[in-house]
């Protein structure tokens, strides 16, 4: 069997890039009988592709990866080219590992992940111009009623993309997320060197945010809440909010952010190192104090997972993502409650024993997930699609 993989959004910095790199890697891995071809832009990186699968490049004008925002949207140009070099390629199944990058494909059974319906819940927060979201939902439904087999990322999800979309759930598999193989607890020794630049090193305690920019991770309501705090305890921890606060090519809420900082009076207290390496990263989680993830929606959780892999503590806000990912195994406070938040961040950084045993019940809960998992449950949502095209 021979199967392609759109890799136009390999090296997206977003989970969903995260994802489409570790499913994919794991499936070439596990399935040496079938041909994995990658196609992708001739001008985009493609680090750490797996060994044994093949790359096709195709000849673009724009480069793929960046075309993958919400607010824009590809030359028509290149979308043929896409699409001709696939149905030429002699495919028994085509697999896009998200809708961002979705073009179309004739001839061929496609696999399409839907993570999230986040879009189409809060579009203000995500896709905000009218013009961005006619091209959004017209691609995000032309995907879904051309694919042979759709997938998601979590219950939740599927409850609600099946909802959305009017699918039957056999035309719609879970294929779950775990924690990147870089994200495990980092001794403090192994930390100082990549700490020590931001001040966090020497057992320095901190309250950590990591993830994506965007209006809906509400990292405003966590500015809000640590402000309170601080007023409460002067001497409360610094909050570091690790994200890309300059070039995000995503609906950003970089400027509200920073706007809520030095309204709030934080400056020296906040600390904005931006867009962070995975080592860089793997060290504040293992580091941190509390992490808080805020976000009003979430397919999957997968930041929250990652800190919870590397024995952090994990402060989450009360959505039905969260609670099937983490379980008892995180705190929980209501969405956009700045207050609820500040009480539960508080009583966490006074509780040493209760971060000790949170972090505890989170490693355990997260070492059930993994890509290799995932990647046989994409692989049975491929073999469907290939006998639905047959």
């Amino acid at each position: 069997m021979r199967v392609g993989v759109d890799a136009t959004s390999w090296a997206n910095r977003r989970g969903f890039g995260r994802f489409g790199r570790n499913v994919v890697s794991r499936l070439v891995a596990l399935d040496p009988d079938t041909e994995y071809v990658l196609f992708a832009g001739d001008g985009e990186r493609l680090d750490d592709v797996p060994p044994g699968a093949r790359v096709r490049r195709v000849r673009l004008r724009d480069p793929a990866g960046e075309r993958a925002a919400a607010s824009s949207n590809r030359p028509p140009s290149d979308l043929l080219r896409l699409s001709v070099a696939v149905g030429r390629a002699g495919l028994d199944a085509f697999v896009f590992p998200s809708l961002y990058t979705y073009f179309p494909v004739v001839g061929v059974p496609t696999v399409v992940g839907v993570h999230d319906v986040i879009a189409r819940e809060l579009p203000e927060l995500t896709v905000p111009s009218w013009r961005a979201r006619t091209f959004w939902y017209g691609k995000e439904s032309l995907a879904v009623r051309l694919a042979a087999r759709v997938f998601t990322v979590s219950q939740t999800s599927q409850d609600l993309v099946a909802e959305r979309f009017g699918l039957p759930r056999e035309r719609l598999a879970i294929v779950p997320e775990a924690a990147d193989a870089r994200f495990w607890p980092r001794p403090v020794a192994a930390c100082v060197p990549e700490l020590e630049p931001l001040g966090l090193a020497g057992n320095r305690r901190f309250v950590l945010y990591a993830g994506g920019i965007s209006p809906h991770k509400d990292i405003v309501t966590l500015v809000d809440a640590y402000a309170a705090l601080r007023r409460r305890d002067p001497e409360a921890p610094p909050l570091v909010v690790a994200g890309d606060l300059e070039g995000d090519p995503y609906h950003s809420a970089a400027g509200a952010v920073r706007a809520r900082i030095d309204a709030s009076g934080l400056d020296g207290h906040v600390l904005t190192p931006g867009f962070v390496s995975d080592e860089l990263l793997a060290c504040l989680f293992s580091s941190a104090t509390v992490v808080v993830q805020p976000s009003l929606a979430e397919g999957f959780g997968l930041p929250a997972v990652e800190a919870a892999a590397c024995g952090a503590p994990v402060l989450l806000s009360d959505i039905r993502a969260h609670r099937e990912t983490m379980g008892d195994a995180a705190v929980y406070f209501p969405p956009s409650d700045a207050h609820a938040l500040q009480e539960a961040l508080a009583g966490l950084l006074a509780d040493d024993a209760g971060r000790t045993a949170l972090a505890e019940r989170g490693r355990a809960r997260v070492a059930t997930l993994s890509w290799d998992r995932a990647a046989e449950a994409l692989r049975e949502v491929i073999a469907a699609a290939v006998a639905a095209g047959r």
